[in-house]
């Protein structure tokens, strides 16, 4: 294993899972004339996830041993509920970033009806507050992280935290996920060129290609190498004009893909931290990908090095790379 860190950079957060045995749409009163609406709904069933881009991400990296730090911003509750508990259970794993005592973790609260559809309500809470971390004064330096990603949070705290770690000389890769929604135009062309990889699933990076008005071919030429995940189609990265196209691991079952691409990323992650080629870094994350579905949940998954070396090998048929 390398003997520098992973850094994660991005949310935590408590998710709050509901199951509703009716029909959404039956329990809803709109009229957007009147600026009427309502919706009241009693769900049959409740559970409290761990969650959050970096809490995931950094529990795969955890299952590993592969030594991982976390900054971002808390509440009380993040003591409270139990998370920081669950964290303390991997002794490669280090939360660095700051609770707020004040405050509440970040929530995604989900009703699930019979119909798959869903009512989503997220709560920022103390993600607000992230903006404040400067990582310098944390210590953060290139002698000690080896590779940080910018994962889904706070906004300008992302955009802060890209341009201290392109002056720290620490590589990253940037990760807007599911808030890509909420950079401008003039915030990526600044942000992706300073990133050592751009990554993303099929939505987001469209999403990036629009607010660009740019092809594949022309975000290339400002980053040359991005990764685009496609959930059981595999992934196809674009690496210094290299086209790999990257099969998925099968999984022995298959209840849960939330969480599987911050397992992705934690393989990728753990692969470019240990020199891997970066064939052999997407196979990783394919391959922790593949456990994280197994389980309902984005951190109920349990695996080792020997079980992850084991499905890689039989999976991609060579030598696992760690």
């Amino acid at each position: 294993m390398s003997n520098k860190d992973i850094l994660v950079l991005g949310s935590i957060a408590y998710d709050y899972i509901m199951d509703f045995g009716g029909d959404l749409n039956k329990n809803l009163t709109s009229d957007p004339e009147k600026k009427v609406f309502n919706l009241a709904v009693m769900p049959h069933s409740k559970k409290i996830n761990f969650g959050g881009t970096s809490g995931n991400i950094s529990y795969n990296i955890a299952q590993l041993d592969s030594p991982v730090q976390v900054i971002t911003s808390v509440g009380k509750d993040f003591i409270d509920l139990g998370y920081q508990k669950h964290m303390e259970r991997f002794p490669s794993l280090i939360f660095r970033g700051n609770i707020h005592s004040d405050l509440f973790t970040a929530s995604c609260y989900i009703v699930n009806d019979e119909n798959h559809n869903q009512m989503i309500i997220f709560h920022e809470g103390a993600m607000k507050k992230c903006p404040e971390i400067n990582l310098k004064k944390k210590n953060i330096t290139n002698s000690g992280i080896k590779i940080a990603s910018v994962s889904p949070d706070n906004v300008m705290a992302m955009m802060g935290w890209a341009k201290e770690l392109k002056s720290l000389e620490i590589p990253f890769i940037f990760d807007p996920g599911q808030v890509t929604p909420a950079f401008s135009k003039e915030m990526l062309e600044e942000v992706i060129p300073l990133a050592y990889m751009l990554i993303g699933n099929e939505f987001e990076v469209n999403m990036i290609l629009e607010k660009l008005n740019m092809s594949i071919e022309d975000l290339l030429k400002i980053n040359s190498r991005v990764i685009i995940t496609k959930g059981n189609k595999g992934s196809d990265c674009f690496f210094d004009e290299e086209i790999i196209h990257v099969g998925i691991c099968k999984p022995s079952k298959v209840l849960d893909t939330t969480g599987a691409g911050d397992a992705f990323r934690a393989g990728l992650l753990v692969g470019i931290a240990n020199d891997c080629s970066i064939l052999e870094a997407c196979q990783m994350g394919a391959t922790l990908s593949s456990f994280s579905v197994e389980t309902l949940g984005p951190q109920t998954q349990n695996y080792t090095s020997s079980s992850a070396k084991a499905r890689y090998e039989q999976n991609f048929q060579k030598k696992y790379p760690l």
